[in-house]
């Protein structure tokens, strides 16, 4: 016995108790599959309320996002901008780890056009402050300690770049922000400033970082905003770090 069915007595009798479990359950299939049904009818009715209920506080929710990215949005320089959050309830049942909404976010960048995706319709510089408008609305609830905002800048200038550079600043009170920048304006609102390069040495590109000191910033500052570091740019560097 102990060769067949385990190597002691403790194993040959948890083995005989498995066995007659399941002898049991051939035995008495029908009123098993009877028991598993309404488990799983019961199971599926408690999804239900919790997934309706869970839709509910969604539609609550979605407004208040909407309005808030909207409001952010017409901060930024996009006053013509529709965000919309759009909820489907499946009423087939098809349970899944959100319950039973199919959630999308919905834009509409100019006036006339309908929404649609957002993934599909923002272009690179209005995806990068659709992106700070989420962002900035979800800043007391969101728990990621830092954020990393690559190339924000790209195709935003003027009034949209002072928009961008404070709603960084205003995120920057609440998480750690790294953010790369060819923009003054975002620049000079640095705590701290990093200088990039590359070089090539030996046929090998090389990437150096260095932390510049407050006069090297100022310095780098009046390079990206005017190309030069002159004393008329070096005075309107300053002046943006003093604003900042």
């Amino acid at each position: 016995m102990k060769r067949k069915y385990g190597n002691n007595v403790e194993e040959i009798l948890k083995y005989g108790e498995e066995v007659k479990t399941r002898i049991e359950k051939i035995e008495n299939s029908e009123n098993y599959v009877n028991s598993l049904k309404k488990d799983l009818k019961e199971i599926i009715c408690e999804l239900d309320i919790l997934s309706y209920k869970m839709h509910e506080y969604r539609l609550k929710t979605a407004n208040f996002l909407s309005q808030g990215i909207n409001n952010e949005l017409s901060d930024l320089e996009m006053k013509n901008a529709k965000f919309l959050v759009e909820i489907e309830y499946d009423d087939n049942k098809n349970f899944g780890a959100n319950g039973l909404d199919k959630i999308r976010f919905m834009i509409s960048t100019n006036i006339g056009e309908d929404e649609k995706p957002l993934a599909k319709i923002a272009s690179g510089g209005e995806m990068s402050r659709i992106m700070l408008a989420i962002k900035n609305v979800l800043a007391d609830v969101d728990k990621v300690s830092t954020m990393v905002f690559d190339e924000i800048d790209t195709g935003i200038s003027g009034a949209a770049a002072n928009s961008v550079s404070e709603k960084l600043k205003s995120i920057s009170t609440k998480h750690q922000v790294l953010c790369v920048t060819h923009l003054a304006n975002i620049a000079a609102k640095g705590d701290y400033n990093y200088f990039i390069s590359k070089a090539v040495e030996e046929n090998r590109t090389k990437t150096t970082i260095k932390r510049l000191s407050e006069d090297e910033t100022i310095k780098e500052i009046a390079r990206i905003a005017s190309g030069n570091t002159n004393e008329i740019a070096i005075e309107h560097a300053k002046e943006l770090r003093k604003i900042a």
